[in-house]
């Protein structure tokens, strides 16, 4: 049951991790469309947005490649 809820705990870090990049490309897009129709202030702050989803998605995937990690590790000891 453990390894179950390992595994069911990566998928969603991965999930997590999908929606935010998802996120960070649509407020990519937002940010361009607003910076050609020269409106600079929204187009840095979806610009800003999309940086922040980029982040917050590579953290989820770090998370996930730790507890991949764990994951083997402890597959190994037993």
């Amino acid at each position: 049951m453990l390894d179950k809820n390992l595994g069911d705990k990566v998928i969603d870090l991965r999930r997590m991790s999908a929606e935010y990049y998802q996120k960070a490309a649509w407020n990519q897009l937002l940010a361009l469309d607003n910076y050609r129709e020269k409106n600079f202030e929204a187009s840095e702050r979806f610009a800003q947005l999309s940086f922040e989803d980029q982040m917050a998605a590579m953290e989820y995937a770090e998370l996930a490649d730790a507890e991949t990690s764990l994951h083997l590790e402890l597959e190994l000891e037993e």
